[in-house]
């Protein structure tokens, strides 16, 4: 009996370890924001061809209409600097963070992310990207902890850098940014864009956590029932052999 007992709290120490460490490395895509968040974007700019429109954008504003489980409903408005509406003003689409799709369709960059992701995570639809860090930055007097997704694309033809900036609380994208070199005759050719929040009621309702707290992963409900379960039974042997 003696020889059981010690695989047996080698078994269970084992499970109780897996268990965990399980709610580490999955990853649970939930929205983090409300009905009634909107974020503004300004600062646009614009240089090279096909950018130079930016210069002209006064403002863009997505509002947070509908949250229904895993899908958030944004409502786009907004105009030039010339007060006229920009293409596309007044349309509401519903964005997947779990999926990663626009209305359906699967979209690699969209406004919103899933809330409370860490470096590493995957960024959906599956099998693209990752958040290559999370830092500090502030944002309109506010610090924010925030989820930095880099993109580098290298062809013959161009190389091209995007740099997407998401607040981790609530997911939604803060700043954008893009500079493309094409590999073009007689001498490379060069363009960018960029924009960034100048407005939002996220970040009042959405606080960062005191980095003098440690934030620690929640065991679900799974597999605390899992672990219970397998030290019942544990315990059943043991007592039977007794």
């Amino acid at each position: 009996m003696k020889n059981l007992k010690f695989p047996l709290s080698i078994i269970l120490a084992t499970v109780i370890l897996f268990a965990l460490a399980l709610p580490v490395f999955a990853v649970d895509y939930n929205p983090g924001v409300t009905v009634g968040q909107y974020i503004k974007y300004g600062n646009f700019s614009g240089n090279g061809q096909g950018f130079e429109a930016f210069n002209d954008y006064g403002f863009l504003k997505l509002q947070v209409t509908s949250v229904s489980d895993k899908q958030v409903t944004l409502l786009s408005t907004g105009q030039f600097k010339n007060g006229t509406t920009l293409p596309g003003n007044g349309t509401r689409t519903i964005w997947n963070i779990e999926t990663g799709t626009e209305d359906g369709t699967p979209s690699t960059q969209g406004p919103i992310i899933a809330a409370n992701l860490n470096q590493h995570d995957t960024i959906p639809p599956p099998d693209t990207y990752s958040v290559n860090q999370s830092v500090s930055r502030t944002y309109l007097g506010s610090m924010r902890t925030v989820n930095l997704l880099i993109i580098e694309i290298n062809t013959s033809d161009y190389n091209s850098t995007l740099t997407y900036v998401y607040d981790k609380l609530s997911g939604i994208l803060l700043e954008s940014s893009s500079q493309t070199t094409t590999q073009s005759e007689p001498q490379p050719v060069a363009s960018s864009y960029s924009y960034s929040i100048i407005e939002t009621n996220i970040f009042s309702s959405t606080p960062n956590p005191s980095p003098s707290v440690p934030e620690f992963p929640i065991l679900t409900l799974e597999v605390v029932v899992v672990v219970l379960m397998v030290v019942t039974a544990a315990l059943i042997l043991i007592k039977r052999r007794k």
